[in-house]
């Protein structure tokens, strides 16, 4: 058995999340924690449900970058937040988009499917490193398959838990993990929510709506109140802005829901560019990376606050 899979007492428990006996017991009771009958508790299910006392070889800041609503520019946001994090951090970007478009880029080869490591439908899990791929310094890719759509129908309690379990061996080796979420809510969505510490949210300005916005933050309210108390609202980031258009009530609007950004992210035709030429965006043009280099440093720092 892996570290994460140790069983422990009661007591044991609450000291490993930092609670004392009693408000443990009251906290497992409350939220039906497996194992508030039986008085045994899984490591890697008190994961799920605490910030443990000690970080625990969980080095990483897991970010899921969502919205539902299609054309937002999440995979771009991902890509290059990524990169612009990969060049003083050790990040992996996980695609996790049965469209498979950030796999597409930096992967030419099939690739086999992310569903024959997780578990689903009575499959045993595997470990998942050999699926992950090495795109550039700093930088791995765990790719996306088409085979990701069929995680639709939650079988047992824990198809909630895939990613996460996969992904926890692999959070004392980076430093940054980025989840590239498909455009739509469902048990795909789940899993990214449940495994992440934070939510970051693109918002393409020229096509802006509301009620996707409402719709993510209802989801976001769900998972962070019946499965992921971790779970932290990062921001929104309003995306493609071309420099007529007035951002003051759209940022309003936002601000309903989300916090907003400082940092936005201008309309480029380098974006396009690097895409098609399946190269990373610093050779394409420097100034759009800056763009995101400045997001990523607005990322680290809220992450800071939000740690503090």
């Amino acid at each position: 058995m892996g570290k994460t899979d140790t069983i422990l007492t009661e007591e044991e428990a609450a000291k490993f999340v930092g609670l004392n006996a009693g408000e443990f017991s009251a906290k497992a009771s409350s939220l039906k924690i497996p194992g508030w009958k039986s008085g045994e508790f899984k490591q890697s299910v008190l994961l799920k449900y605490f910030e443990p006392a000690e970080s625990d070889g969980l080095d990483s800041h897991v970010i899921a970058v969502s919205n539902q609503k299609g054309g937002e520019g999440k995979t771009t946001i991902s890509l290059y937040l990524a990169e612009a994090l990969a060049e003083n951090h050790k990040v992996l970007l996980i695609d996790w988009d049965p469209q498979a478009n950030a796999t597409q880029l930096f992967l030419k080869e099939d690739v086999p499917s992310v569903m024959d490591y997780l578990g689903y439908r009575g499959k045993k899990a595997k470990n998942i490193e050999p699926a992950i791929k090495t795109i550039g310094e700093n930088f791995d890719l765990l790719p996306s398959t088409l085979e990701l759509a069929n995680l639709t129908t939650p079988y047992e309690r824990d198809d909630f838990e895939l990613l996460n379990e996969a992904i926890l061996p692999l959070r004392s080796r980076y430093e940054y993990i980025i989840i590239d979420c498909p455009p739509s809510l469902g048990l795909i969505l789940e899993n990214a929510l449940i495994c992440a510490d934070y939510i970051l949210v693109p918002i393409q300005t020229r096509a802006f709506s509301l009620q996707g916005i409402r719709d993510l933050y209802e989801t976001f309210q769900k998972i962070q109140k019946k499965a992921n108390q971790r779970l932290k609202l990062l921001g929104a980031v309003l995306n493609q802005y071309e420099g007529q258009k007035a951002l003051a009530g759209l940022a309003e609007g936002v601000k309903k829901y989300f916090p907003v950004f400082d940092t936005v992210i201008q309309r480029r035709e380098a974006i396009p560019q690097a895409q098609a030429k399946m190269s990373f965006l610093a050779k394409i043009d420097l100034a759009t990376m800056k763009n995101f280099r400045d997001l990523a440093v607005e990322v680290k720092n809220k992450i800071d606050v939000q740690k503090n």
